[in-house]
């Protein structure tokens, strides 16, 4: 027995090697654990990385939480450019589009985002529209009455101002250069409650098949960051703190999916609206349909992008330049066109007068055309004038006698309004319609002309103004 004692010994001390040499070998270490291996990095400049060795109540490092980007520095950064909108009417008015959820009385809230330092402010059309009175608050709790600057109800578009100074502003992005599949942030005021912050990613850009409305121009960037009714208005924001997108809209089919007006399309809106009031859009004057892979099949066409003229405008600018029924649009002014909706965009902004070359592909060639581009029939200003404009300019505008509707009915119309006049201040517009002055209907410049000369100067009067989005009375002083 004493001679098995140390063959016993032996065996369970090769054992206790052998186990402990599986241990070292075989079963992972503890982050932080001692190693007797030469390391570059002290084990000192990682604190707290051992998640077991941790005192409690400490937060672990951001290495370890993975809750992926953090928004706050942005959004401070942006929040004080971001304002509530409150718009009221003396009768109730729907600001809802088709697919926007909520009620009638939260219709009247949004949001908008200071673009220039001296209170200019963008924000959608339907949250202003039929608006007799229009409230800004501020981040800081200050709140300003606002009067419109300009409206475009086909690209849901509005630009009001406050009178104030050095104002924050958020910098307008690039809307093409953004990837979908990126970060973007939200920020509004849902049912009222401010400076709500919602974020998402971005997902999918051009969507053109949202129609809210007849005539719109659409080409929408979609997210899934929550938008919500108050959201309308707001800044959708990237990674960098730019506005590359206004909210505008949410499909109620399913959660997740909201709508926004690309930023590259409000930086063209933005110049019509605060120099005319509306948008002066030009004409091509041709009816066309996106290409489908039948009808490029039909005439021979090689690729699957495009717009085919259906229907031309008598003596409208395409038709003056000789493009025919049957041609396929495949560039305008530089730009390849893929759809019907393109085109009609691309029209719209080319500007009056201008001369633009485009491609288009026929009898199984590409051919180059130069168009002189129209006046939009729909332009405010181009509903059959009449009589030459007014010489009296009282209040900083000036009116023009027009035809409108059936029978060609005589109507005094805004043609032109002064910079910063009172007109201008007290929301009055080109393309307004002036019914009465006082109690007096107005029909013709004359009659217009003849009602003011019965208030001396100091004394208010009172028009009765017909705008595109609401009929109202607006107290003007005679100057």
């Amino acid at each position: 027995m004493k001679r098995l004692l140390p063959v016993i010994a032996g065996s369970a001390l090769l054992s206790s090697l052998l186990t402990a040499a599986a241990f070292y070998f075989f079963i992972p270490r503890l982050p932080g654990a001692p190693t007797s291996e030469p390391s570059t990095q002290p084990t000192a400049s990682v604190p707290g990385s051992n998640l077991f060795s941790r005192p409690p109540g400490t937060t672990p490092p951001a290495a370890t939480r993975n809750f992926g980007p953090d928004f706050s520095v942005l959004v401070e950064k942006l929040k004080p450019s971001v304002v509530h909108i409150s718009a009221t009417s003396g009768e109730r008015v729907s600001r809802r589009l088709p697919g926007y959820p909520g009620t009638s009385e939260d219709g009247s809230l949004g949001t908008g985002i200071i673009i220039r330092s001296d209170g200019l402010i963008v924000t959608n059309y339907h949250v202003i529209q039929g608006a007799a009175r229009i409230q800004v608050k501020l981040s800081d709790g200050m709140q300003y009455p606002a009067f419109l600057k300009g409206r475009d109800a086909q690209t849901d578009l509005a630009l009001i101002q406050i009178r104030a100074q050095n104002l924050p502003v958020a910098p307008l992005g690039d809307s093409d250069a953004i990837p979908v599949g990126a970060w973007v942030v939200a920020v509004g005021n849902p049912f009222g409650l401010e400076h709500t912050t919602t974020a998402g990613i971005l997902s999918a850009k051009n969507r053109k098949e949202i129609t809210p409305g007849a005539n719109n121009y659409w080409s929408l960037l979609q997210t899934d960051a929550a938008i919500n009714p108050g959201n309308s208005g707001g800044p959708l924001i990237n990674m960098k703190g730019e506005v590359i997108g206004i909210n505008t809209l949410v499909d109620t089919r399913g959660p997740g999916i909201g709508y926004a007006i690309p930023s590259n399309i409000v930086k063209e809106i933005i110049p019509h609206l605060e120099k005319y009031g509306s948008v002066a859009r030009s004409y091509l004057g041709v009816h066309v349909q996106s290409i489908t892979p039948e009808l490029a099949q039909q005439y021979k066409y090689p690729h699957p992008k495009g717009a085919i003229v259906v229907k031309l405008a008598a003596d409208g600018p395409a038709a003056k330049a000789g493009l025919r029924e049957g041609d396929i649009i495949t560039e305008f002014n530089g730009k390849a066109i893929e759809d019907d909706n393109e085109i009609a965009w691309e029209a719209s902004i080319a500007g009056i007068g201008k001369s633009i070359e485009m491609k288009v592909f026929r009898d199984h060639k590409f051919r180059t055309f130069s168009v002189t581009m129209a006046s939009h029939p729909g332009n405010a200003g181009d509903r059959g004038a009449t009589d030459p404009v007014a010489s009296n300019a009282a209040f900083g505008i000036q009116v023009q006698n027009v035809s409108v509707g059936i029978g060609n009915n005589t109507k005094v119309m805004v043609v032109s309004v002064q910079a910063d006049s009172v007109g201008e201040r007290h929301g009055i517009r080109q393309g307004d319609i002036i019914l009465n002055v006082g109690k007096s209907p107005v029909r013709t410049i004359q009659e217009y002309t003849n009602a003011l000369q019965r208030y001396a100067i100091g004394q208010n009067v009172m028009l009765l103004v017909d705008s595109p989005n609401a009929t109202r009375w607006v107290i003007l002083p005679m100057q």
